[in-house]
């Protein structure tokens, strides 16, 4: 990576599951609820969370939200793109209902 470090090469550093878990921020969604969207669980929301905070320099929730606003295009929309990104529950050995 070369020139100018700016929150938008920064940006690109992050995994396509950190800028979709950041997308779910920007929308104001709990961890939980990102969680459900996504098929993870809330623990892994907040993991991934937690790594694009570190990787952009981010101290707190609205810090990163401050930094990432002015590249939101960037970002996944979870919204529009819709169920293809809910990865589905393995249900192999579960019995289903009866």
């Amino acid at each position: 990576m070369s020139g100018p470090v700016t929150p938008r090469r920064l940006i690109e550093l992050l995994t396509l599951r950190e800028r979709e878990v950041v997308a779910g921020l920007m929308r104001g969604l709990t961890n939980k609820k990102i969680g459900q969207e996504l098929g993870i669980s809330h623990r892994t929301v907040e993991i991934h969370r937690a790594r694009a905070m570190r990787k952009l320099g981010a101290p707190t929730l609205a810090a990163l939200l401050t930094l990432v606003l002015p590249h939101r295009g960037e970002l996944p929309d979870l919204h529009r793109q819709g169920p293809e990104l809910v990865r589905p529950i393995p249900t192999e050995g579960r019995k289903g209902p009866s």
